[in-house]
Parts: structure tokens; sequence; C-alpha cells
């Protein structure tokens, strides 16, 4: 083994060529616009923020519209009608347009309570066969499958409520709204009777 020249140790590259190759490493590793990115990153967030604020007053400003009734109605013919405040009077012009007679008012009750009762039961078909598929297939699959489990069973029980709605709207022949029909004494019964 040699002697050390001049106080380095064999191996050691000179502090010099070590800058030199950190800094054409960082260059080339780094891309050029991040100090700008950087930089910039406090007015972005400037911006950002206040654009979340205009988006939250459009919002306030949108809900707020959306909660005034609707006070006429446009029909093909082009005549404009005003419409009735009290619920069941809404559904009594509604009758009165639609050109329902009782048999035609019966047979839309039995439409809707059908189409309730089939999306309770393709829900649960749906749910129970996605939930088999989740013993069956690999895992990895299996991961996916259980939030589509979930996805199921959210839009059929959305969709269930909604025909329930509408069925009960028809039969009570009220157009009431899903706030009043969350409080009715027998909402169970409405869902799945």
């Amino acid at each position: 083994m040699d002697a050390p020249e001049n106080g380095k140790i064999a191996g050691e590259q000179p502090r010099g060529k070590l800058r030199r190759a950190a800094k054409v490493a960082n260059t080339v590793l780094v891309p050029q616009g991040v100090g700008l990115a950087l930089g910039q990153f406090g007015k972005s967030k400037q911006n950002l923020g206040e654009a979340l604020e205009a988006a939250r007053e459009t919002r306030r400003r949108l809900l707020a519209d959306s909660k005034l009734p609707i006070k006429t109605v446009i029909l093909k013919d082009g005549s404009e009608h005003e419409l009735p405040a009290d619920p069941s009077e809404r559904f009594e012009f509604l009758y009165q347009v639609m050109d329902w007679d009782p048999q035609h008012h019966m047979s839309q009750i039995r439409a809707a309570r059908r189409a309730k009762f089939g999306s309770i039961v393709m829900t649960a078909l749906s749910f129970a066969l996605v939930c088999f598929m989740i013993f069956v297939v690999p895992m990895w699959i299996a991961f996916i499958l259980i939030p589509t489990s979930l996805t199921v069973l959210a839009v059929g029980a959305a969709t269930t409520f909604r025909w329930a709605l509408v069925e009960l709207q028809y039969t009570k022949r009220s157009l009431i709204n899903f706030k009043t029909f969350l409080v009715q004494p027998d909402f169970f019964r409405w869902i799945f009777c």
C-alpha cells in the first residue's frame, strides 16, 4: 500500500469535486422551475383561498335561490300557470294537466310500487352477488369489489327511497317533499310494504 500523498487518504476525492458532482446532480434531478414554483407558492395559496371563498359564496347564493318554491309552470302548449302553494292542490293540478282518470291514477300507484319492489330485489341480489364474488375472486380484485358493493347498496337504497316517496305522493294525492316523508310515522311501511 502506498503512503498518502499531501495528506490525502487513498480512495478519497477532494471536496471540490464532490461539490461539483452534487451541483450537477441537482441540476439534472431537480427541474429548473422548482425554485420559481416555490417562490410562487405563497401567491398561489392566496389566489386559491380567494377562489375557494368565491366558490363558497356562489354555493350559498345558489342554495338560497333553490329554496324558493317554484311559483309558475309553463306547459307544452306555451301557457303559463300559477302553481298553488298547498301540496294537495299542486297534486290536483298535476292530475288535471296530465289528464289522468282514476284508473290511470291507480296504474301509476301500481307502477311506483312495482318499481320500488324491483329496486329492493335488485339491490339485494346485486349486493349479495358482489359480496359472494369477494370470496371467490383474488384478493386484489376483492379490494375493488368491496367499495363497489357499498356503492350498489347506496344507489339501491336511494332508488328505493325515491320510488317509495313517489308512491306515497300518488297514494295521498299530495306532492310532499322528502323531509316530510322522512318524518312520517309509518316511514318503514312505505319503504318495505
